[in-house]
């Protein structure tokens, strides 16, 4: 029963209940989500112009506070997690008794309480009511609420205007309500067969997509939001310069943080880009706007959260990557004194919070948006937290025809949800920037050339350009004689087996190898280690090429577009204080780089370098932009005009209130097998599993190509295992070939072989 205390009501001990373990009652858990509604409507006022449905967040409140109501059956609440029916079906049979809304509102409502945990398609084809059995089991579940109905009389005529006044600001009155459970409708026909005929027979079912997008969108974020024990969303206080605390700004920086609106930076590395966009995000992360901070790599991206962490707090900052959790967990074990058994536990906590609308701030790779333009589960609350934010693409220039199309799709969608977005790079190619500006006409552009205070930072001069003819294995004592001269020298290969073969062959009693085949567990010691402490000699693949703050004295490379070459070039002199040095570029590379550069792009870097002595800031845009000259290459501009057209039709396609669970369009983007190293790593894996320590024994994997696991299957060198502990049975992928610590994964020499299978 409900009683009223103090002029508010309140549940008794023995009242509904929302959720079991921890006990909460319905009322409570209700409370907690409009909590978080009341946060959303002041966070994200721009929400009704972008559904063009002015009374929104009346919608939203309905959906809200009827959206568990189901729960108080009798059968579901003696038999927790055992019913065998959905609550959102009964739920939603109570959207006809808010007479305050009209009939295609109702519609809306309530297909955003029946689909709030399961989409259309799982209804249909589990809880049909168009056939008899399924006709039946729905009005024996709704015989169920007969005890309850004094219950949802006093929620729902006298609960929810009191929640209207304290939670929405409006007074209301509703009086409407069921006198037996006969009255109540079947809404598994009024609402999900309903929408499902419409989007067969191609008739929208809302003027506006975005309506029933941030209807389900902003439901499904506060339930999680609650459900998680969260009473509202963190909203950064102090000013973004207050907590910057830096004393004074470059002139590029004061005028992005003036601009409002979209913009296109270009500056060097190191000029302090990163700080520009924050500022420029200033006054949207005040106002409780959402900054998405968008990386290529996830090293970036540990680097650039704790980077963020130390300006705003750790609490306000989150990190969304596929192995975000165990670097979340390792952070703890290092700074925390707890067991690894408390660690785990709460990774996961913070991982599982980090994808709900909580953090003003997230950082991530650009994967963590596509997929949900992809429509996978939980599409619409992601599509919905992006609305009216603050959206950095940093390195926008990295990325191959393929995912830049996607991107660009994706920035289209993000206008119409009243985003702003910042782009920026060192190096910035013409063609990707008329791309950006075809979908953003009048963006603005800040280029620190055109600021005579900063005139400094563009003029200078770190690096000499020396081209050396012939292969990386050809110049080894070259290479060899400047690591004898004490000099922190950085070696940067095209490939993993190039780079494991050079460093093999050069000397040193203080040298490291960085690439993408160690597990996580290694890789993450090597990069601690080149952040702690400068090697000797470090040998590395394009891994090097972003975020790692490291200062070589000079550098070898193979050869690369020149993109990719200057920012190879940021990791050496990084500051400027050493004079000039040179970085060598070889003319040739190894066989197997033609599967990553295309070879008309790289003759034509070479080219444009080999007319190059002293490499000043103020030439990077001119020489990038001669490389560039036509853009792509013909496959390149076929495969972009392609794919932006797939996409298209795939996001079009979207509608609310449908997902798809396993989307094979999005997962063959992610072209790479997770593999654990047959042999002690294998067996670590294992230990791990026995332990229950899943932190750990997720730490033991690394990834190949989908190019290299056929080749290792040809040789029966790949193999799916399955091990089986605690009722769970655990399916991974073991590469039979040889790994160590210091190496890596040897692709190409199968375990205990000493067999290379080139």
């Amino acid at each position: 029963m409900i009683e009223k205390k103090n002029g508010e009501f309140r549940s008794m001990a023995v009242d509904i209940l929302a959720k079991k373990d921890p006990a909460e009652s319905l009322i409570n858990h209700t409370e907690n989500l409009l909590s978080i509604f009341s946060d959303l409507k002041n966070t994200y006022t721009g929400a009704p112009e972008i559904t063009g449905v002015p009374d929104f967040y009346d919608h939203l409140f309905y959906s809200i506070c009827l959206h568990d109501l189901g729960k108080s059956a009798s059968g579901f609440q003696s038999r927790w997690g055992k019913w065998g029916y959905r609550h959102e079906i009964l739920s939603a049979c109570f959207v006809d008794y808010i007479s305050l809304l009209n009939q295609d509102d109702r519609f809306a409502v309530g297909l955003a309480i029946i689909t709030h945990h399961k989409n259309i398609n799982e209804l249909r084809e589990k809880f049909p009511t168009t056939i008899n059995s399924g006709q039946e089991r729905f009005i024996e579940k709704k015989n169920e609420l007969i005890d309850s109905l004094d219950y949802i009389r006093i929620f729902i005529t006298e609960l929810i205007p009191e929640w209207s006044k304290k939670y929405n600001g409006k007074e209301i009155v509703l009086r409407s309500f069921p006198l037996s459970t006969d009255e109540l409708e079947d809404t598994y026909k009024k609402y999900t067969l309903k929408y499902y005929n419409n989007c067969e027979d191609g008739e929208p079912s809302f003027e506006n997509k975005n309506y029933g997008i941030l209807l389900k969108g902003f439901l499904t974020a506060c339930d999680h939001s609650a459900s998680a024990g969260n009473k509202k969303i963190l909203k950064i206080e102090k000013s973004v310069r207050e907590l910057l605390q830096i004393k004074s700004y470059h002139t590029f920086q004061e005028a992005a943080s003036k601009t409002a609106g979209s913009i296109i930076l270009k500056a060097p590395t190191g000029s302090g880009k990163t700080e520009a966009a924050i500022l420029w995000a200033g006054d949207k992360i005040s106002q409780g706007k959402r900054l998405f901070y968008i990386l290529p790599y996830t090293a970036s991206i540990n680097a650039m959260h704790k980077r963020f962490s130390k300006y705003f707090g750790d609490e306000n900052c989150a990190m969304l990557h596929g192995k975000a959790e165990y670097f979340i967990y390792a952070d703890l074990l290092n700074t925390e004194s707890m067991t690894w058994q408390d660690a785990q536990e709460k990774a996961k906590a913070i991982n599982n919070l980090s994808k709900k609308i909580y953090h003003p701030i997230k950082i991530l790779t650009p994967f963590q948006i596509i997929k949900y333009f992809f429509g996978v589960k939980g599409w619409e609350a992601f599509y919905s937290e992006m609305a009216q934010s603050a959206i950095i693409f940093d390195e926008i220039h990295v990325y191959n025809a393929n995912i830049t199309s996607l991107i660009m799709v994706i920035i289209s969608k993000l206008i119409e949800l009243k985003c702003d977005l910042f782009f920026m790079s060192a190096t910035f190619p013409s063609f990707i920037e008329n791309y950006i500006q075809e979908r953003i006409p009048g963006i603005n552009h800040i280029n620190i050339s055109e600021y005579e205070q900063d005139r400094k930072i563009y003029e200078r001069v770190r690096h000499r350009i020396e081209l050396l003819e012939g292969d990386i294995l050809s110049h080894i004592e070259k290479i060899q004689s400047e690591i004898d001269l004490g000099k922190n020298v950085l070696v940067v290969c095209n490939t993993v087996k190039r780079a494991q073969e050079v460093y093999s062959l050069l000397e040193s009693d203080d040298k490291l190898l960085l690439h993408s085949r160690f597990i996580l567990r290694d890789r993450e010691k090597i990069e601690k280690a080149i952040n702690t402490r400068l090697p000797n000699l470090l040998v590395a693949t394009q891994v090097i090429e972003v975020s790692l703050d490291i200062d070589f004295d000079t550098m070898f490379t193979e050869p690369a577009p020149i993109d990719a070459l200057l920012q190879r070039f940021g990791r050496v002199n990084r500051k400027g204080l050493k004079g000039i040095v040179p970085v060598r570029i070889f003319s040739l590379g190894s066989e197997n780089d033609k599967y990553i550069y295309e070879s008309g792009l790289l003759n034509r870097t070479l080219e444009v370098l080999s007319q190059v002595s002293i490499l000043s800031e103020s030439s990077v845009d001119g020489l990038v932009n001669q490389v560039y000259s036509e853009g792509w290459n013909e496959k390149d501009k076929q495969i972009f005009d392609m794919t932006q057209s797939a996409f298209n039709r795939t996001v079009e396609s979207l509608q609310p209130f449908f997902d798809k669970k396993d989307n094979d369009e999005f997962y063959e983007l992610i072209k790479n097998y997770q593999v654990i190293p047959v042999g002690r790593i294998e067996e670590e894996y294992l230990r791990y599993l026995d332990d229950r320590a899943y932190r750990e024994a997720s730490n033991c994997f690394t990834s190949i190509s989908i190019g290299q696991k056929m080749k290792l299957e040809k040789l029966n060198g790949f193999t799916r295992r399955t091990y089986s502990v605690y009722g769970n049975d655990f399916h991974y992928f073991v590469a039979e070939v040889e790994y160590s610590e210091e190496i890596g994964l040897e692709i190409d020499k199968l375990n205990n072989s000493g067999v290379f299978i080139d």
